[in-house]
């Protein structure tokens, strides 16, 4: 297996987990909401759960596409018999992506509950001063993840350099 083909898995569980996302905008939630008159929230709900479903569908018909971007091309005979710095970038990427799993959904929810909850005033007034932070600290969760997925290769190259400097 080489190593896009690792990542490759890895974006297509990402799929499955953002399908798993996708269910509560789609279903739940909108009856919910229009139940109480929020029509306007729950096509936001809908939105949200729409869009979930498209970036499955597209990391799932593409994952190697999607791999050969965050990891640089190898040799295909190149089957993890390899160099600490492709293991590393291997290991980032998949960092990466778990990152996003992890904290997208949770800026995503977090906002639309906020949203509900400003009703027709501003989001950015409702969230308050805890609110703002926790978004702040989300949103950085999010930018780290993305410099993992999008900069695996470098960050690997900069782990690994001590290891290429001591290699027997």
């Amino acid at each position: 297996m080489t190593p896009q083909q690792l990542v490759g898995i890895a974006i297509r569980m990402f799929s499955i987990t953002m399908v798993l996302f996708s269910i509560p905008y789609l279903s739940g939630m909108p009856h919910v909401l229009r139940s109480n008159g929020m029509d306007d929230k729950a096509l936001v709900s809908l939105m949200i759960g729409v869009t979930y479903l498209a970036v499955a569908l597209v990391s799932w018909f593409f994952p190697m596409v999607i791999s050969h971007k965050l990891v640089p091309k190898t040799t295909f005979e190149n089957r993890f018999n390899t160099r600490p710095d492709e293991v590393a970038t291997v290991g980032i990427a998949m960092l990466g992506l778990w990152k996003v799993i992890d904290a997208a959904p949770d800026l995503v929810s977090y906002l639309f509950q906020t949203s509900l909850r400003a009703g027709s005033g501003s989001i950015f007034e409702a969230l308050g001063a805890e609110g703002k932070a926790d978004v702040f600290f989300i949103l950085i969760e999010l930018i780290i993840a993305l410099a993992f997925l999008f900069k695996a290769h470098l960050i690997a190259k900069f782990i690994t350099r001590p290891f290429e400097n001591h290699a027997t």
